[in-house]
């Protein structure tokens, strides 16, 4: 059975939106120092991690994030960590991470 869990990066510090422009996504969205290509499917951005499909969405709220495929929950909470910290870099505001499903 392939796992769903999904995720939401937002800003620390209320509902200040998060600008990533469309050509800065694949820098600022592929997690550094990770093994992962680019790949077709829904959402803003979409990347291969191992045997799972990862998917960012832009929302008002923060970027979604959807892991869908297998990969350890923890591997996958180091991933979109990551990736918050290179939002946070990029965008100049602190950003956090919460698990909405798993």
């Amino acid at each position: 059975m392939q796992e769903t869990r999904t995720y939401l990066i937002r800003p620390e510090d209320g509902p200040e939106w998060i600008p990533i422009h469309a050509r800065d996504l694949a820098r600022v969205l592929t997690p550094d120092g990770w093994e992962a290509s680019l790949v077709d499917g829904w959402g803003d951005h979409r990347i291969r991690v191992r045997d799972a499909d990862v998917s960012f969405s832009a929302e008002d709220v923060g970027w979604q994030v959807s892991i869908e495929g297998d990969l350890p929950a923890n591997v996958a909470d180091d991933l979109v960590d990551v990736v918050t910290r290179q939002i946070t870099a990029h965008a100049g505001l602190s950003a956090v991470w919460v698990l909405l499903s798993k």
